[in-house]
């Protein structure tokens, strides 16, 4: 979801040309149905957020344990996801990346449909809380900040998404952040380039509004990191279920 180099005019290149002819077959199917199920729907969404570095899919991981032992019916999944087009961005991140911030929200786009229609939508129908390690607006962040207009990311992915009850965003400084990098892996790479991350970590703010948008300080220890986060989440969830009767 990083990218090291600004962006000029949307590039459209036969990646992207594929995908839009992909998505347009059946994609008014699709989108009747997502927003059918968003009305339907009896779970909660969850999505976490933040910039490399901030401690996020710990977090993320933590919370699905928590949430299940609290007796929620809880499903945690990632972004980028397992769908070709998920894999796709994975070998783009470590290969390098050759095509267009445009051309990535396209993938992204094709490779969360996916994960909506598959995952995210029948666990919310069942009263699961779902837990997305990245979402949407992790696209409006990263490509946002390399010149893709973020209000048509936030449209395009609104389409085909439903929105999270609660997004999280764990925010820490670019500096500890790549500190952090640097010990687990020995040095960052240039997606993690310092100026960028500062845009993106701006962006992330910039969408903190209090209510469907919160910031938590993930700059602390991940205990206390943690028991911020579940504050904020508890308030969002239903009880949970009573516990099943045993049989004898």
């Amino acid at each position: 979801m990083r990218r090291n180099r600004a962006c000029g005019a949307p590039e459209r290149g036969a990646a992207t040309r594929r995908l839009t002819g992909e998505r347009r077959s059946g994609q008014r199917a699709e989108r009747a149905e997502t927003a059918k199920a968003g009305e339907r729907r009896r779970g909660t969404l969850i999505a976490l957020e933040g910039i490399d570095g901030c401690g996020k899919s710990s977090q993320a991981r933590r919370l699905v344990d928590e949430l299940r032992r609290r007796g929620y019916d809880a499903v945690g999944l990632r972004e980028p996801g397992d769908s070709e087009y998920g894999r796709r961005l994975r070998r783009i991140f470590v290969q390098g990346r050759h095509v267009s911030p445009r051309e990535e929200v396209e993938l992204f786009l094709a490779d969360r449909r996916i994960d909506v229609l598959d995952n995210i939508v029948p666990a919310l129908e069942r009263g699961a809380v779902v837990v997305m390690d990245r979402y949407y607006l992790s696209s409006i962040a990263y490509q946002g900040s390399l010149g893709v207009d973020p209000e048509w990311i936030r449209a395009e992915n609104e389409r085909i998404a439903p929105r999270p009850d609660l997004t999280v965003v764990l925010d820490i400084d670019v500096a500890t952040a790549r500190e952090r990098i640097r010990a687990a892996r020995g040095a960052t790479n240039a997606f993690e380039d310092a100026d960028y991350l500062e845009r993106v970590r701006a962006a992330y703010l910039a969408a903190v509004d209090g209510r469907a948008v919160v910031r938590v300080n993930a700059a602390r220890a991940p205990d206390e990191v943690f028991a911020a986060l579940w504050r904020r989440v508890r308030e969002r969830l239903p009880d949970p279920p009573p516990p099943a009767e045993v049989t004898r």
